[in-house]
């Protein structure tokens, strides 16, 4: 974070009208605000640093009042609340804590004003953020959003780790309801934005699929009309989408459409390598170049043609688009390939399951030869629709000739069904493992296991129990399948 002073905030909040007219320096007036230098922002007080401002959010189920004197024990110079706890600690009084954390952070991104990527979509945005980042740090300091802050507190946060020497963001935005990321893009007024995909995911938040694709669209209400916006030639969406903008740069890419064709960004000569890394030759309006992944997925094809077109029209050339995706690492739990053994090839999915991103795994899982297994967890959010989409994922599983389907959960019941013959469903992850383990134990050929499915399906505990099993064990040493 850049330097501020205790007064810089004050001035701020002043101009952004958060402040009540009885507002004042509350505690410790001795102290004068534009003397007292804050190092960092603290929303919470296990990871508070000494020189932090805490901010006291209020939800639902907690106030951040309560712990403020935890907050200054632990080196808290000073509070931004929503009402005054004499606690002994200086104390900025504003009329909602989580409205102050989101100025602040565009506070911060106004006074360094790196060249910003805003990034949206029902699935794949954190591969896609990932791409952009390998590609811009052959240009310069980039900042990207870690993990999973893409919410409305995330996204503030992310904001104010910007620092004098970036030269690039990279903000992700995700959200589950309408209006969210309409808030998040007006803080951060990004200079190119996308929506990668709208699938479903999220429906109880937005209702139906085109609710989702609306909610996506609000990104580019925080573009300025000179702002450039990277369309999805391939979605449903792309002309409802098109029809939102203003704006007079506009591209697109695809991945179905022909070089020379209606799209500006697109890809020819594809091919897979053994291991499910793509190769392949990228066409833009400024040249083409051949690429080579190291991500698996004819998908990810798709998302490094929207990197490319995100990190150009930022600055990047073709040889840095070549070279970032070159030496670009694996996400954890998203399409970790693993050989855990001579025999037994592991695809770590789990970190999340939309539709969209489930539909791209099997397809993966399909390019290997052997025998193949999907480990399918609830896909979560999807409202009243849930039971046809978890058909519609057993049906396709069948179709791409998937030999075995395991289901976990509730909801994913409905896959394992449809799937017929070799699918069986279970309610207790001890069965289901046992249950894996026979199948391996029983395959004399090669064999390829994908597991899927929502975070809070916690399919993560069926890779642990893979990796530490009498069959993980054989070969840890292989690890990571490079492409």
């Amino acid at each position: 974070m850049i330097n501020l002073t205790l007064h810089d905030i004050i001035q701020h909040f002043a101009r952004s009208e958060l402040l009540d007219d009885s507002t004042i320096l509350a505690a410790d007036n001795d102290i004068k605000s534009s003397e007292l230098i804050i190092s960092g922002v603290s929303t919470d007080t296990r990871t508070i640093q000494p020189g932090d401002v805490f901010i006291a959010l209020v939800g639902p189920n907690f106030n951040g009042h309560a712990f403020i004197s935890e907050a200054r024990q632990k080196g808290a110079v000073a509070a931004i609340v929503s009402e005054p706890t004499q606690t002994f600690i200086p104390e900025i009084i504003v009329s909602d804590t989580k409205l102050a954390l989101g100025e602040l952070g565009a506070f911060v991104k106004q006074q360094v004003n790196p060249k910003t990527i805003a990034i949206t979509g029902s699935c794949g945005k954190t591969t896609v953020k990932e791409m952009v980042t390998a590609i811009l740090q052959e240009c310069g300091s980039v900042l990207s959003t870690n993990g999973n802050y893409n919410n409305d507190i995330g996204v503030p946060l992310t904001l104010l780790r910007i620092e004098e020497h970036h030269e690039f963001a990279v903000i992700e935005m995700g959200a589950n309801h309408l209006g969210e990321i309409a808030y998040t893009t007006k803080l951060t007024q990004p200079d190119v934005a996308t929506i990668v995909n709208a699938d479903a995911a999220h429906l109880e938040g937005f209702g139906s699929l085109f609710g989702v694709a609306r909610a996506k669209s609000e990104i580019f209400k925080g573009l300025g009309p000179q702002g450039t916006a990277i369309l999805n030639y391939d979605s449903q969406f792309h002309d409802f989408w098109r029809g939102k903008l203003a704006n007079e740069f506009i591209y697109s890419f695809s991945l179905n459409e022909a070089p020379g064709g209606n799209a500006d960004y697109t890809a020819e000569s594809v091919g897979l390598a053994y291991n499910g890394c793509a190769h392949f030759i990228m066409h833009t309006p400024i040249g083409e170049m051949n690429i080579e992944l190291t991500l698996p997925g004819l998908h990810n094809v798709g998302n490094a043609l929207l990197a490319a077109a995100l990190s150009i029209n930022v600055g990047a050339s073709l040889e840095h688009v070549r070279d970032g995706l070159a030496k670009m690492q694996n996400v954890a739990g998203r399409l970790h390939v693993k050989q855990i053994s001579e025999q037994v090839r592991l695809i770590d999915d789990t970190y999340n399951a939309a539709v969209g991103s489930v539909k791209a795994a099997i397809e993966l899982l399909s390019q290997y030869e052997g025998k193949r297994v999907l480990v399918l967890g609830d896909m979560a959010e999807l409202g009243d629709k849930a039971r046809y989409y978890h058909e519609e994922i057993g049906t396709l599983a069948k179709d791409k000739g998937i030999e075995y389907l395991f289901t976990l959960g509730v909801l994913s019941q409905s896959a394992s069904q449809v799937f017929g013959a070799n699918g069986a469903h279970f309610s207790a992850i001890d069965a289901l493992n046992d249950t894996l383990y026979n199948t391996l134990y029983n395959t004399p050929e090669n064999i390829t296991i994908l597991v899927k499915g929502s975070r809070s399906a916690r399919m993560e505990r069926v890779v642990k129990a893979l990796e530490e099993s009498p069959v993980g064990k054989l070969d840890r040493s292989r690890g990571l399948i490079a492409c």
